[in-house]
C-alpha cells in the first residue's frame, strides 16, 4: 500500500496543525422538523430514554400500544402475553447450544438487583420488560435463552412485520436473533440478528418474513461462550414491545412475494420491473428467488428487468420507494438488498437517492457488468436531510443476455459500509475492509509522516479480538497498528483516505474501533487513536486539522465513533494510530469505516475536539506566547533541549510538550504568558473543564503558574495584553513545590461570550512543563485540592 496516490504526494509537505475547530463546542446537530407532512418515516432506530425518573403509571395507559404487540406489563403486572420462555420442547429446537434457559421478565426498579436497562421503552422504571442476564460464573457458563410465540398459520404472500425494540449492554452480551420454525421440526431459519451493543439506548427493529406453513417465532439470547475470555463479565438483552403486525407496516421492506409492497415502477422510464418466481431465460437467471434458494423452501418471488425483446441496449426501468422523512444525521439507517446480475450482456443497476422537493438524484451505488450465478448482497447508507425517494434504476446492456433481479429488501439500524467495493461510488471512503482496502492507503516512506504502518489483518491471526466487526467471525479483516518487536514511545502510523471533494455542506465519518491494553505491572499507556482531516491551504502547505481522539484503553470489544466533516474543496481522512508505552503489547485497530451525508455529533463525546486541546507533539495548536522579553519565552521541548531530561506525559517520547525556564542573574522576576485559541461557550452557556498536566522546577520558591479567563474581544494587539489585563480573572494557580514528576490539573471554566485561556508562569530562577489539554462539557472541581482558585482579577 505504501506510494498509494494522495495529497501528501501532490506538494512540498509541510504539517500544520489547525486551530481550527469543525462546529462549535458543544454544538447541538438540528433535530428533523417535527411539523414535517410526509407520512412516512424510517422507524425511530436509536432511542434515547430519559434518564430521569418518572411517575409510576400503568404502561401505555396513555399512549395506547397496536394490537399483537406485548409491553410485557409493568411492576406487579408483568404478562408474557401470547409468548413462553423458553417454550415447550425448547431445547430439542435449539441447535448445537446446550439446553436453553427462560427469559426473565422484569422492570427498571430490578435492574441493579438482577439486571436489564433501567427503564422500558417509554422511560418508565415500573414499565416491563424481557431479558436475559449474559454474565457466566465460574462454575457455570451462561445458556442461551429461548422466548418462543404461540403458534402462528401461513402468513400470506403479503408476510408479517416481526416488530420489537431491543437493548444490548455488557462485555458478555453476544448476539440477539430471531427465528421461524416449522411446526414439528427443530431446524429453524434466522430472520434478524444483531451482534452490536446499543450505546445505553433502546434501538427499534422490524423484520418482514413470509412462511408457508404453521410455525412459531422464536427470540434468542445469546452469551459470549465458553471460549470467550469476557464470559464472566455482567451483561443483559434485553426486548421490549415485541408482536407481529400485517406486512405492510414493515415500511420501506420486500419480498417481493406479495406484490411491489412500498415500490413502484416510474412512468417516464422506458420500460417496467416485473415480478418472477424462476427464469425463462438460462442464460441470464435467476433460477429462484433470494431466500428459497438457500434452504428447501418453496414459495418465493423477485422482481427483474426482462432485457429481451423488444428491449434496447440503454433502455432503463426505474422503480421508486414511497417518500420517506429526512433521516436522523446521528443515526441514519443502512438499506441491504440482493441482486442477481448473471450474463454476457448484463448493463448496469444504480440505486439513488432523489431529493423529492428539488428532484435532483444522487448515485449512491452502481454495480456494472457480470457477477456470477449467485445472489450478491449490497447495502449502503441512507442518510438525508430533506424527505427523499430510493430509486433503483437498471440499465439494458446487450439485449436477451443480461436481465437483472432485484430481492430482499431490508432496512436495519445504523450507518454502514457500502458493499459490495465495487458497488462504491469513486472516492466514497467506505470500506469494511474484507476484500482491499477500498482505497485507504499507508502514505509512502519519502513523505516522512509516519514510521509504522497499517496492516490489513485476518482475526484469526491473533488472539485477540476474537472477531473482526463487519462480519462478526474470525475469518474477517480489519486494519490495526504494526507492532514491531522493537518500537519506541510516539511511534506511528497513519491511514490515508482516498481523496474527497468537499462542497462546504456536513459529512459525517463513522467507523468502529478497538483500543485494547491487557493489564500488565507497568502503569498503562497504550497510546492513542485519532482523525484529521487534511487539506491543502492557499500557500501550498498541507493543514491538518484534528477532527476526533481517544487515548488510552477505551474496553475489551468493538465501539462505534463518528464525527463531523466540513470542508471546501479537495481533502483527506487521516486515520493515525500512535503507540504510548515502547513495550505496550496492546491493539490499536479501526473497522467498518463509512462516509455519509449529514451534521452528525461526535461519538462518543469524550472524543469531542474543540479549540485548545492539545498534546504538542506537532506543534502548539494554535496556542501562542504573549512575552515583553525575546530571551525568555513558553517553548517547545525536543529530545536536545528539555528542562530535566523529562519526558512528555502523552506517551513517554522525548519531546512532546511545552514549557518555560527562566535563569535571571540578576534576579528579576519574567512573566511569560501562553494564551489559547478562541474558545467557544457551550450553546447553553453550561460550563466548560479545562484539564491538563504540568510539573515545576527550580530554585525560585515563588515560582509560581496561574490560569486566566480572556474575553476575546480584547484579542487585538499582543503588547496591550501585557500591560492591561483588568479584564483578565484569575481561575487557578500554584506555587512550586518539591519536584514529584507531572501531576493533574483541571479547572472549571464559566463564560457567556468567546474567551481564551491564559497560562502565566512568573519566575526568576525556575519554570514549569505543561502538556495534554483538553477542553470538556460539564463541570469540574479544582485539580489539585491545594492549587489557589481565587476568581480574581490580574
Amino acid at each position: 500500500m505504501k506510494g498509494a496516490g494522495n495529497l501528501l504526494a501532490a506538494t512540498v509537505v509541510v504539517v500544520l496543525v489547525s486551530s481550527l475547530v469543525v462546529g462549535k463546542a458543544g454544538e447541538e446537530t438540528p433535530s428533523q422538523d417535527k411539523n414535517s407532512t410526509f407520512p412516512v418515516r424510517f422507524p425511530n432506530f436509536s432511542h434515547s430514554v430519559p434518564k430521569k425518573k418518572v411517575e409510576p403509571r400503568g404502561k401505555r395507559q396513555t399512549e395506547g400500544i397496536a394490537p399483537g404487540i406485548c409491553d410485557f406489563g409493568s411492576a406487579g403486572a408483568s404478562t408474557w402475553c401470547s409468548w413462553s420462555s423458553p417454550g415447550p420442547d425448547a431445547a430439542s429446537r435449539v441447535e448445537n447450544e446446550g439446553a436453553p434457559e427462560a427469559w426473565t421478565l422484569s422492570t427498571g426498579i430490578n435492574s441493579l438487583w438482577v439486571g436489564g436497562p433501567f427503564n422500558d421503552t417509554t422511560g418508565d422504571d415500573r414499565g416491563g420488560y424481557a431479558f436475559h442476564e449474559t454474565s457466566s460464573t465460574p462454575s457455570k457458563l451462561a445458556p442461551l435463552a429461548v422466548m418462543e410465540s404461540e403458534m402462528q398459520g401461513p402468513t400470506g404472500p403479503n408476510g408479517k412485520c416481526l416488530k420489537f425494540w431491543y437493548f444490548l449492554d455488557g462485555l458478555s452480551a453476544s448476539e440477539l436473533r430471531v427465528k421461524v420454525r416449522k411446526r414439528g421440526e427443530g431446524k429453524a431459519v434466522t430472520i434478524w440478528k444483531t451482534n452490536d451493543l446499543t450505546r445505553g439506548d433502546w434501538r427499534e427493529a422490524q423484520a418482514l418474513y413470509t412462511f408457508t406453513d404453521n410455525h412459531t417465532i422464536m427470540v434468542e439470547a445469546v452469551p459470549a461462550g465458553a471460549g470467550d475470555p469476557f464470559n464472566i463479565f455482567r451483561g443483559h438483552i434485553a426486548v421490549d414491545d415485541l408482536g407481529t403486525r400485517p406486512g405492510q407496516e414493515c415500511i420501506g421492506l420486500c419480498s417481493f412475494e406479495g406484490g411491489m409492497c412500498d415500490w413502484n415502477n416510474v412512468r417516464t422510464d422506458d420500460f417496467d420491473w416485473m415480478l418472477g418466481r424462476g427464469t425463462q431465460n438460462p442464460i441470464t437467471g435467476p433460477p429462484r428467488d433470494r431466500s428459497s434458494s438457500q434452504g428447501e423452501a418453496l414459495g418465493g418471488a423477485y422482481v427483474f428487468l426482462d432485457s429481451s425483446f423488444p428491449r434496447r441496449p440503454g433502455d432503463v426501468g426505474r422503480l421508486e420507494s414511497i417518500e420517506f422523512q429526512a433521516t436522523d444525521p446521528n443515526n441514519p439507517p443502512c438499506m441491504r438488498f440482493y441482486t442477481y446480475m448473471a450474463g454476457r450482456g448484463v448493463g448496469r443497476l444504480r440505486v439513488l437517492l432523489e431529493d423529492v422537493v428539488t428532484r435532483k438524484q444522487q448515485i449512491m451505488w452502481a454495480l456494472q457488468g457480470h457477477q456470477g450465478t449467485r445472489w450478491v448482497q449490497g447495502q449502503l447508507p441512507l442518510s438525508s436531510g430533506t424527505p427523499f425517494k430510493v430509486v433503483f434504476e437498471g440499465t439494458v446492456g446487450k439485449p436477451r443476455l443480461g436481465d437483472i433481479a432485484l430481492d430482499d429488501i431490508t432496512i436495519v439500524s445504523g450507518p454502514c459500509a457500502t458493499l459490495p467495493p465495487a458497488a462504491m461510488p469513486p472516492a466514497s471512503g467506505d470500506c469494511t475492509f474484507e476484500e482491499d482496502t477500498c482505497g485507504w492507503s499507508n502514505p509512502g516512506t519519502n513523505q516522512r509522516v509516519d514510521n509504522l504502518q497499517f496492516l490489513r489483518v485476518r482475526a484469526a491471526e491473533f488472539a485477540f479480538p476474537t472477531t473482526d466487526h463487519s462480519t462478526g467471525s474470525r475469518q474477517g479483516f480489519y486494519m490495526k497498528l504494526e507492532s514491531p518487536a522493537r518500537k519506541q514511545e510516539g511511534d506511528h502510523a497513519w491511514l490515508l483516505s482516498p481523496i474527497m471533494q468537499g462542497d462546504g455542506q456536513a459529512k459525517c465519518l463513522s467507523f468502529w474501533y478497538l483500543m485494547f491494553e491487557p493489564l500488565g505491572e507497568v502503569e498503562p499507556n497504550l497510546g492513542s487513536l485519532s482523525a484529521f482531516m487534511l487539506r491543502e491551504g492557499s500557500s501550498g502547505a498541507l493543514i491538518l486539522t484534528p477532527v476526533w481522539t481517544l487515548h488510552n484503553f477505551q474496553g475489551l470489544t468493538w465501539f462505534f465513533a463518528q464525527t463531523p466533516l466540513r470542508a471546501e474543496g479537495d481533502f483527506q481522512v487521516v486515520i493515525e494510530a500512535v503507540w504510548g508505552a515502547s513495550n505496550s503489547s496492546g491493539m490499536l485497530a479501526i473497522d467498518d469505516i463509512s462516509v455519509f451525508d449529514g451534521n452528525c455529533r461526535t461519538v462518543p463525546e469524550a472524543a469531542v475536539v474543540r479549540a485548545g486541546d492539545c498534546t504538542f507533539t506537532r506543534g502548539s495548536c494554535g496556542w501562542t506566547n504573549l512575552t515583553s522579553d525575546r530571551d525568555f519565552t513558553w517553548t517547545l521541548a525536543s529530545a536536545v533541549r528539555r528542562p530535566l531530561n523529562m519526558h512528555d506525559h502523552t506517551y513517554g517520547a522525548p519531546a512532546g510538550y511545552i514549557y518555560f525556564d527562566v535563569f535571571n542573574l540578576g534576579g528579576r522576576t519574567q512573566r511569560l504568558q501562553l494564551v489559547s485559541p478562541v474558545v467557544e461557550p457551550m450553546p447553553d452557556r453550561s460550563p466548560l473543564c479545562f484539564t491538563f498536566w504540568f510539573a515545576g522546577f527550580g530554585a525560585d520558591p515563588n515560582t509560581s503558574l496561574s490560569i486566566y479567563l480572556r474575553p476575546s474581544q480584547l484579542r487585538s494587539f499582543p503588547e496591550q495584553l501585557l500591560t492591561d489585563l483588568s479584564s483578565d480573572i484569575r481561575v487557578w494557580s500554584h506555587i512550586l513545590g518539591d519536584p514529584v514528576g507531572w501531576i493533574f490539573g483541571q479547572v472549571q471554566l464559566l463564560a457567556s461570550t468567546r474567551f481564551q485561556v491564559v497560562f502565566e508562569g512568573v519566575s526568576f530562577n525556575g519554570g514549569f512543563t505543561l502538556d495534554d489539554f483538553k477542553v470538556y462539557a460539564g463541570t469540574c472541581t479544582k485539580r489539585p485540592r491545594d492549587s489557589s482558585l481565587s476568581f480574581s482579577h490580574s
